[in-house]
């Protein structure tokens, strides 16, 4: 696609990032008028998450940002206004840009809560779920709302209770004057009510808030069995006809597996499909053998009517022939009877057949009829699945028949809990997951109440406990919390921008804004303490960057630089590799087999729950058993452990003196805190001497000692720990416990490569070889059954060693193609067996990929 003839681009946070780190696209770049940012809260995740925060600093434009879930906006307002006042001194402009903050606190739709059991739903209030205890030590969280409903009944319990702190008027009182009761003023009054109960929980008065919970509470009651002990088969095939029943419909159910989404949907497929093998059995099964015959009878006459054309053939019509025709003509079976004989009964799909699109809806399920045929006998029945394995066009037809109407229950990851529009009458949630909190339940629960549809939107908690519900509705939204931005990768790329931009300026100043600016530098210690790292990591950096032959002495990307950068997202296995390729290792290495296994051990870290001194005879047995899988991955060999232990010692070398002069320089701001144990406050400067023997004499005397290692707590330091112990024995699990300032240790900060995978206990653990297995059987069934990786998870782990080897591939065969054009001095006996043995394995591994996950679409 040419972008550059584009007006307008719709893409993700990691296309734009690579579009403003380009430099040939840099004047494209400087073109942007405007960038919406969609859920910005997306920038506080775990993983891929500081990419939203690098585009936010890279860009050089007015900009939106969009969320439903961000708690501390002020803050992150305050963030982009330091931001466009650093863009505004660089570029020297009169004035920066603008910042403003527009919150909005009322949806437009209220939202019902309720449990399912037995064919039944149960109202839930949110203060029913808590008590006295709960509501005065956690408080009420600031987007708390309730839906006229719950406002009501929570109005009932405190006028039951005589809680009598405010008045509030009657319901009558408060809107007979008004023709039309809106929202706004249904909210206000809900507020008034909410007033009361803060009233109570800032007095601390338990008893009478244990009592208002409990008058509230639904999960008491002895008619409700919550959560229903069923197969979860027969439970949601019943929960979906309960919405049926109810004119709940349409609904997106949400679950964590992606294996779950796709087994509820065959389930309530299934029922229906057995419903209707039943109805045609005993409801129709006089009308259906009535149209069999009148079928047989039609196709009879058809036949005639063939034999007389034929026999009248160049000559006029008899009127008997006429007649015969007119006879086909009048049998003939209509839509419903067709339907009846062979298509799907309405009492045996929950599509909505009749007010849809139906040449849209032809058009859509057409898309998809050859890949999914078992996606289309779904959606036949108003059913479908959503999740990431679900690739593109099969993506895009599943929302297309939801939105048009067509499908009314989708089983779904959190793929559709944002950034598509999606809205529904009805939200369910089954079974709990750990990714599922307050933030993802808010994220997703918005998608409950469809505008110009419903006055409200419904919860639906199926067989999620009732802790875990209130966590949810009672929980505050977490703030946003950005990782740190720096990173051995990131350098090399603002290197390579600086090195070939046309506008030099331009790429010094938005580099600058990138290391300068970071989110988590609120306050004046942190902002600091950030600004020091970042110039010494830089600085160290490029030393480290100039010994790897990436960069020469003016900077420039040299060697296998590109090869680097286009695996940022792996650091530091990135780095190792090319250290690697540079000591000429996998020309070395001639099995295919022995490479995959060593760019397993460096892009793999799925691990095994054992360590390795303890399973050292399971692993025997286990390996014994199964023929088809390694299950562990092997240690690499003495030579491979020497190279990777050559490169760890260089990191340690460089990055040990930048961990140094850090706490160095940190410690010439902090009026001696470093002095001062942190609880005690025994100070390590006093003159005075203490007694031999006594506890501060001791203190003092390792003092004397940790006065050479300023990189060590004073906490720390008593143990007698030093700086070279430190790093001799680095564990980047670790981190900085023992270091005296809270410094940013991870893979991304210091390059470290612990190929034997230990953690904070030292310990040495296994780690899974399902990407080395995955290469030599090729088989998802032996990753679920032997390599004991969850069905919902395997095409997500095999996918992502897959793009390793892709990118690698992608690398080294652009290098070749440069390295053609050369006509003198060029590296082709260096690269040309490179790219052979890559594109072999990558070749391989797509090709099994494709048998093995035929239902997935690559296009």
């Amino acid at each position: 696609m040419d972008i550059e003839k584009r007006r307008i681009l719709v893409t993700l946070p990691e296309c734009l990032e690579m579009l403003l780190l380009s430099p040939n696209y840099q004047r494209w770049c400087q073109r942007i008028r405007y960038c919406i940012f969609d859920e910005i809260h997306c920038m506080s995740g775990d993983i891929g998450s500081d990419v939203w925060e690098r585009i936010m600093l890279l860009i050089n434009c007015p900009m939106i940002g969009l969320s439903a879930t961000v708690n501390n906006g002020e803050s992150l307002r305050c963030w982009i206004e330091n931001v466009e006042k650093q863009r505004s001194i660089l570029s020297k402009t009169s004035e920066p840009r603008q910042v403003y903050l527009i919150s909005h606190h009322e949806r437009l739709a209220d939202l019902n809560k309720y449990l399912y059991s037995n064919r039944q739903l149960y109202s839930l209030h949110p203060i029913g779920l808590m008590n006295g205890k709960q509501l005065t030590s956690r408080d009420i969280p600031k987007d708390f709302s309730l839906s006229p409903c719950e406002t009501l009944r929570l109005n009932e319990a405190i006028q039951k209770h005589h809680v009598h702190s405010q008045s509030i008027p009657t319901l009558t009182e408060y809107f007979s004057p008004d023709w039309i009761i809106e929202r706004s003023k249904c909210n206000k009054y809900s507020n008034l009510v909410s007033n009361q109960l803060k009233d109570l929980i800032t007095n601390g008065e338990t008893s009478k808030i244990d009592s208002i919970c409990s008058s509230l509470s639904s999960t008491t009651s002895n008619q409700i069995s919550y959560p229903e002990l069923k197969p979860m088969s027969s439970l949601i095939h019943e929960f979906v006809l309960t919405l049926k029943e109810k004119n709940l419909l349409p609904c997106i159910v949400f679950t964590d597996s992606r294996s779950l989404c796709e087994e509820l949907a065959e389930s309530v497929t299934q029922y229906f499909e057995k419903l209707e093998n039943e109805l045609r059995q005993t409801k129709y099964k006089s009308q259906i053998e009535a149209l069999e015959k009148l079928k047989t009878q039609i196709e009879k006459a058809a036949k005639t009517s063939n034999r007389c054309d034929n026999d009248e053939k160049g000559n006029d019509k008899s009127s008997k022939s006429q007649q015969t025709n007119e006879d086909r003509n009048q049998l003939h079976l209509s839509g419903y009877e067709e339907n009846l004989l062979n298509g799907i009964l309405d009492e045996c799909t929950l599509a909505n057949r009749r007010s849809c699109d139906r040449e849209l809806v032809d058009q859509l399920i057409e898309r998809v009829s050859s890949r999914h045929p078992r996606l289309v006998r779904y959606l036949n029945r108003g059913v479908a699945y959503h999740h990431p394995q679900l690739k593109g066009r099969s993506r895009s037809v599943v929302e297309g028949l939801f939105r048009n109407r067509y499908a009314q229950i989708i089983f779904s990851t959190w793929t559709l809990a944002l950034g598509i529009h999606m809205p529904t009458k009805t939200v369910a949630f089954v079974k709990d997951s750990i990714h599922l909190d307050a933030l993802q339940y808010r994220q997703s629960s918005g998608r409950a109440g469809r505008r110009g549809f419903d006055v409200e939107g419904n919860i639906v908690f199926i067989d999620i406990s009732i802790s875990k519900i209130r966590h949810l509705v009672i929980s505050t939204i977490p703030d946003i919390q950005t990782h740190s931005l720096i990173s051995v990768s990131l350098l090399m790329r603002l290197f390579n921008l600086y090195s070939n931009a046309e506008d030099k300026e331009d790429a010094i100043y938005r580099s600058l804004i990138v290391l300068q600016c970071p989110f988590n530098a609120q306050t004046e210690l942190t902002r600091r303490l950030i600004d020091i790292q970042t110039r010494f990591h830089c600085l160290h950096t490029l030393d480290f960057l100039y010994r790897l032959n990436l960069i020469n002495n003016q900077g420039d990307l040299i060697g296998l630089a590109g090869i680097l950068m286009r695996l940022h997202e792996f650091e530091p296995a990135n780095i190792l590799l090319t250290y690697l390729i540079d000591t000429r290792l996998f020309h070395q290495l001639n099995d295919a087999e022995e490479i995959v296994h060593l760019l397993a051990c460096i892009f793999t870290n799925l691990s095994w729950p054992v360590v390795r001194q303890s399973s050292e005879r399971s692993l025997s047995i286990r390996q014994n058993l199964l023929r088809n899988s390694k299950v562990f991955l092997r240690p690499v060999s003495a030579e491979i452990r020497q190279r990777i232990e050559s490169y760890n010692s260089l990191v340690k070398e460089i990055y040990g003196f930048y961990i140094e002069n850090v706490a160095r320089q940190m410690q010439s701001f902090n009026n001696n805190q470093e002095y001062l144990l942190p609880f005690s406050n025994v100070s390590f400067i006093q003159s005075s001497d203490y007694d031999n023997g006594t506890f501060e004499y001791y203190l003092h005397h390792h003092y004397s000692q940790q006065s050479k290692n300023v990189s060590i707590s004073s906490f720390a330091g008593p143990s007698g720990l030093t700086h070279e112990q430190f790093m001799s024995n680095y564990n980047p699990t670790i981190g900085s416990w023992d270091l005296a300032y809270d410094l940013d240790l991870s893979p991304r900060t210091i390059p470290y490569v612990d190929i034997d995978a230990r953690d904070h206990t030292n310990s040495s653990y296994y780690l899974n070889s399902y990407a080395l297995d995955f290469f030599r059987h090729g088989s998802e069934r032996l990753l679920i059954s032997e390599n004991e990786i969850d069905r919902s998870e395997t095409y997500n782990f095999a996918s992502s060693f897959f793009h390793s080897l892709a990118s690698i591939k992608t690398s080294l065969n652009t290098i070749v193609e440069n390295e053609m054009k050369q006509t003198k001095n060029n590296d082709m006996k260096f690269f040309k067996p490179l790219n052979e043995k890559f594109l072999n394995i990558e070749q391989n591994f797509s090709r099994k990929i494709n048998d093995s996950f035929i239902k997935i679409e690559f296009y």
